[in-house]
This record gives structure tokens, C-alpha cells and sequence, in this order.
């Protein structure tokens, strides 16, 4: 559970960078007064994190926007899991916030004092409410879902493959992810590769080229030397539209590291993460305005950041995660 509380404050240091100036491009809406902003991405489990600021208003903003966009917010939150009220607790310290994160960075600590958790018990299925008021401000609200976990399994890991971008020989691993998307719904995914060992847990980057869900480039993009479709957090959304119903083949090639023969052993760990749409059209909004090549140039607008909190900015957003990996020794590659 505690791994799960820190990919999700991971999201949410990130969108906290956005409270004052991405969550929104409607100048009307921005310009008027500040509002609440509510992050929160619930899965099963325990405790969930809840993040509460304000958004800063582009009018009439004085002073250090930074620092002004990380200042507290003393909030009411009314938690419901299936319509029954749960404990919400503020994290008081920094010694209560390292219950959260494995950084031990001060300026990360201090970013979570102050900030919220629910403690409650929570499954798959549950549907989730949360309205968060505070003084001055107008309530907002929101609403999610826990989805169903998706099985994953492990296919071939082919490592140190050779592949060509055009120009240049480059040397891949290949992890093969399989796993069945059910018929009778819409289905939204992101799936991660992470490196493991004694050392480092490491999120990677993957080469998209030779996997259909993840490739986004078009031979427009490429004619006219457009940037690669970039994926926040390394975290590679997709959906089931072209697959619907199907058992399913990941293709998940990154680059053979030299980092990783350095070591006696290491594993590969594939997440593939069930989530609801709320956060698929949430990282498909972030993933759309930072490679919109187009709209740098000046010939497409620009995406905005999406919101499903009424009365505020930021996104509750539910998820679930099925995990598989593959140890290997030096021997093996």
C-alpha cells in the first residue's frame, strides 16, 4: 500500500506545480478570484492522500507566485466510500509526512505538512465522494471510482536486441506484457517498466516505435520534424478502442542500459494500471499540451489541463494496479 501512496504523491507534487498557472487556460475563469484546488487519487487500500491549495487568480496575483501557490489551506473535507463518512487527518509534521514519501528532501516534506488523508478501507468497486470547503472560498466537489485490477502476466523478455531508428544501431530490451481487456466496457490503461535492483527503483522510458497503443506520431509529425509524443511521468496511457475484447500483447521496448550490467542482478517490473476515465483524460490532457509541437509553432491551440472538480480546479481520480516482474542474473543477459 505505502508503494501505491507514493506513485500517487508523485502525480500530485506535479500537479501542484500547476495550481497556478495550468489548471486552467480560460482567462475569464482564472482572472475572476482564487478558487480551491483538490488533488486526489484513490486505489485500494488503507489511506488515501488528499491535496488541497488555491489557485491564483492571473488579474490581481502579487508577490511570489511559487511561494504564494504553496501556501496552506485550513480545508474541510467530507470523504465518502459508498456513501459513508471517513476520518480525515491532517499531516501535522515532517515526521508524519515521511510516512508518505521515500524522499527525505526537506522541501518535498514540507510540501506534504499540511496537506490531508483519509483513513478508511477501500476496494475495487467502491465509488468514492469528496467535498472539501474552506473560508472564502466556494465548496467544490468531485466524484470517482475504484476500478477492477486488470491481470498481467509476463511474455518473452528479450534482452539486448539490436534495432535500427534510421540512422543509428541501437541496442534494446524487449519486455512483452499480456493481459485481457473486457468486451462489455471502455477501458482506460497506463502501463509502466520499472528497474529494479539492490540500488534503484527506476521508472523507464519506452521506445514506442514498434507498439501500436503507445505510438502517437503520425507521418505528418515525422514530415515535418515534430517532437516525439512525450508521456508525463513515464507513465503510458492508452485505450481499448482498438482492442476491445481482446487478450493483448504489450511490446515494451527501452533502451539496454549499461547501467543495469553493472549490477549481479536486476528485474524488470511491469505496472499495468486499470484506471477510470477522469485520469486517463487527465495525463492525456498533460501528455497533449507538452507535445504540442503544432501549437509551439502557432498552428494548433493549446490543450487545457483537465478538471472533473465542480466549483474548483484538479482532478479525483481513481485507479487500480497489477504488478509482474522477472528477475534476472549477469548470467542471463
Amino acid at each position: 500500500m505505502k508503494t501505491m501512496i507514493y506513485r500517487a504523491f508523485s502525480l500530485m507534487l506535479f500537479c501542484l506545480a500547476l495550481v497556478s498557472c495550468k489548471d486552467d487556460f480560460d482567462i475569464q475563469k482564472l482572472q475572476d478570484h482564487s478558487r480551491l484546488v483538490v488533488y486526489c487519487f484513490p486505489t485500494e487500500g488503507d489511506t488515501t492522500l488528499v491535496s488541497v491549495a488555491k489557485s491564483l487568480p492571473v488579474a490581481s496575483v502579487k508577490g511570489n507566485v511559487d511561494i504564494l501557490s504553496r501556501e496552506k489551506v485550513d480545508a474541510h473535507i467530507i470523504y465518502k466510500v459508498n456513501g459513508v463518512e471517513q476520518t480525515v487527518k491532517r499531516i501535522a509534521n515532517e515526521e508524519e509526512a515521511q510516512l508518505f514519501t521515500r524522499s527525505t528532501n526537506s522541501d518535498v516534506l514540507s510540501q506534504l505538512v499540511g496537506q490531508y488523508y483519509v483513513v478508511g478501507k477501500q476496494k475495487a468497486g467502491d465509488k468514492i465522494s469528496l467535498q472539501v470547503s474552506a473560508q472564502d472560498f466556494s465548496s467544490v466537489s468531485a466524484s470517482t471510482y475504484i476500478p477492477e485490477k486488470v491481470g498481467v502476466e509476463l511474455g518473452d523478455v528479450k534482452l539486448e536486441m539490436k534495432s535500427s531508428d534510421g540512422y543509428n544501431t541501437i541496442t534494446i530490451d524487449r519486455v512483452e506484457a499480456i493481459f485481457h481487456d473486457n468486451p462489455s466496457s471502455e477501458d482506460y490503461y497506463s502501463v509502466k517498466l520499472r528497474l529494479l535492483n539492490r540500488e534503484m527503483d527506476r521508472d523507464l522510458g519506452l521506445l514506442t516505435d514498434n507498439e501500436p497503443l503507445l505510438n502517437k506520431k503520425s507521418k505528418l509529425d515525422d514530415d515535418f520534424g515534430m517532437d516525439d509524443y512525450e508521456y508525463f511521468g513515464n507513465a503510458y496511457i492508452f485505450n481499448d478502442r482498438t482492442i476491445n475484447g481482446k487478450t493483448y500483447t504489450l511490446h515494451l521496448d527501452t533502451y539496454s542500459y549499461s547501467y543495469r550490467q553493472s549490477f549481479y542482478s536486476f528485474s524488470y517490473l511491469v505496472d499495468l494500471y486499470k484506471v477510470t476515465p477522469e485520469y486517463y483524460r487527465f495525463l492525456k490532457s498533460i501528455n497533449d499540451a507538452q507535445s504540442n509541437s503544432w501549437a509551439d509553432v502557432g498552428l494548433m491551440q493549446v490543450t487545457p489541463t483537465y478538471s472533473n472538480v465542480k466549483g474548483g480546479f484538479g482532478v479525483v481520480a481513481g485507479y487500480n494496479i497489477s504488478s509482474v516482474s522477472k528477475f534476472f542474473c549477469s548470467s542471463d543477459s
